[in-house]
């Protein structure tokens, strides 16, 4: 009795396992159905592209990505595999995480969008392909979309590597266009980014398609200058696209092309003129003026310094510094790079009043550093350049002083005093 009872018992765990791993082996198979993503680094998935002598393929994801998860059990399609993993050996990372961050530098790209689609060539590393897979209302779509581009990363006249071919040849297509300006922006190629750009500026000239939906997302994705035609009627019709698209989209689009008008291609290049405009625009998204004043001052100092313009230099600090928002770090700063670029010496009353001011924030506490040590150092600076040798001499004193006690090297300013006469 106890033997059967033992027996039957051990026939119901046997019957269990067996279903366990059933099931198991059913989960497994469907999941393996899917493309094959590999485990471990991605220097490891590139080693065995080499070896497997397929191109890889790696998908970035974002967490949080709502378009991502959706487009994770695209990936695990059985029809999605099968082209996969004959074509490619692939591999996935999350867009922060450490493996990212070493293609990116690997690579020299940045992301533009989430989920996107690379692919090496496994011999050379270069990138030949990239692609951002669409939202589609089904699943078969969706499963068209990935197998789309998975077959154009093999077609060799429909790689990204064709495109600056098809463009030098007059390919204008709209896709095309956004797709070659997409990867531009990726690869940090700004110049073909502004031509790019331009041509997209030549398609959408109408209200009605710079308004729609298109043309707001060639905004948010690629319009990087408020010169472009496109930008310009977005400025003046900031009001009707907040009607349109959600007030923050509209918000953030406004402020990332304004950004990059003042450091991207023609950074170097603007004139006061041009920055001023920029913080006009700042404003119309709605940014305070004392916001406004606080992002674009630097790059308005720097067109006056291109034009030799020390004194409007000088005038736009001061109508900036009335907003109450300097801090000491922000005045030294400005006193060296005032001392440094002023191509006259109309600056120095007020680089005086500046220094003064910066160093009156300074808490008691807090005097004894080498930041104050060096303000002093450009304050005397700046009477020597007004002949004033006697507050030279008292500004590099109370630099040495500091120097000594804070216990830093103040042989620079003792160096500088033995030399006025």
């Amino acid at each position: 009795m106890y033997w059967s009872i033992v027996n039957r018992n051990t026939f119901q765990l046997k019957v269990s396992i067996l279903l366990s791993i059933s099931i198991l082996g059913l989960w497994r198979t469907s999941y393996a159905q899917g493309i094959g993503f590999l485990a471990g680094s991605y220097q490891a998935a590139v080693e065995t592209a080499k070896r497997s002598n397929k191109p890889l393929f790696v998908e970035v994801y974002l967490t949080g990505c709502p378009h991502c998860a959706a487009l994770a059990p695209v990936l695990e399609e059985k029809k999605v595999g099968d082209y996969f993993n004959t074509h490619f050996v692939s591999y996935k990372m999350e867009a922060n995480s450490e493996e990212s961050k070493i293609m990116q530098q690997q690579k020299g790209i940045s992301y533009v969008e989430f989920p996107l689609f690379f692919f090496f060539d496994s011999s050379s590393g270069q990138l030949t392909h990239y692609a951002a897979p669409a939202e589609k209302p089904s699943r078969a779509e969706a499963i068209e979309e990935v197998l789309r581009h998975g077959k154009d990363a093999t077609d060799p006249t429909k790689r990204v590597t064709s495109y600056p071919n098809r463009f030098a040849k007059g390919d204008r297509d709209l896709l095309f266009l956004v797709n070659y300006g997409k990867f531009a922006k990726m690869t940090k190629d700004n110049d073909r980014l502004w031509q790019i750009n331009n041509e997209l500026g030549k398609i959408f000239t109408k209200p009605v398609d710079m308004e729609s939906p298109n043309g707001f997302y060639v905004l948010q994705r690629l319009i990087n200058d408020i010169e472009n035609p496109m930008a310009a009627y977005f400025f003046k019709n900031i009001g009707k696209y907040k009607a349109k698209f959600p007030a923050k989209d509209v918000q953030e689009t406004g402020e990332s092309i304004l950004y990059f008008t003042l450091y991207g291609r023609r950074a170097n290049t603007l004139n006061v003129a041009d920055v001023v405009k920029v913080r006009q625009a700042f404003v119309q998204l709605g940014i305070t003026q004392s916001v406004a004043s606080t992002r674009t001052v630097l790059k308005e100092l720097e067109a006056y310094f291109r034009a030799k313009d020390t004194k409007g230099a000088t005038e736009r600090l001061n109508a900036h510094k009335k907003y109450g928002t300097l801090r000491f770090a922000d005045y030294s700063y400005l006193v060296r790079y005032f001392n440094e670029n002023a191509s006259d010496v109309t600056y120095v009353p007020s680089l005086i009043i500046w220094a003064n001011e910066g160093l009156k924030l300074v808490k008691p506490t807090e005097r004894n550093t080498k930041e104050v040590a060096d303000m002093y150092g450009e304050l005397a600076t700046a009477y020597l350049k007004v002949n004033k040798k006697e507050d030279a001499k008292k500004a590099l004193q109370s630099a040495i002083a500091v120097a000594k006690a804070a216990k830093i090297d103040g042989k620079a300013f003792n160096e500088k005093l033995s030399k006025i006469k």
